[in-house]
């Protein structure tokens, strides 16, 4: 396993957007293409921020999830994340997460897993899903 971790500074805004960009393409066809041994953790996470007195504020942050889905945001450390709503086949839920598990979500208090298979854009308690 091999490690990333860089820090730098950026005069303008644009600069640093560019290389979140490109570190986001790298760590999609590295992490999302790459999960050989289920058993390993694997995380991508990157951010933008402006440095203020005592501070960085947050200003935009990526992460792969536990089902090798881009999300934007800080990452969600749980077995079964909170759902958000797929917007098409590239964040649709697969069958099974990363780790060669059944996908489970949560959704209004309950706990869903999937039952439709690869490419599950429905919402959990209309179709596709079923309470654990």
């Amino acid at each position: 396993m091999y490690v990333v971790i860089v820090h730098a500074t950026f005069q303008n805004l644009a600069d640093a957007q560019h290389i979140y960009d490109q570190a986001q393409s790298v760590a999609v066809n590295a992490s999302v293409a790459n999960v050989a041994d289920p058993t390993e953790e694997r995380s991508s996470y990157a951010l933008v921020g402006e440095e203020v007195a005592n501070a960085v504020n947050v200003l935009s942050s990526w992460h792969i999830d536990l089902f090798g889905i881009v999300r934007n945001g800080q990452p969600v450390f749980s077995d079964a994340p909170p759902w958000i709503q797929p917007v098409g086949a590239q964040d649709a839920y697969p069958a099974l997460n990363v780790r060669g598990e059944e996908t489970r979500v949560t959704h209004n208090d309950q706990v869903w897993r999937n039952v439709h298979g690869d490419a599950n854009t429905w919402e959990p308690g209309v179709f596709g899903w079923e309470l654990v």
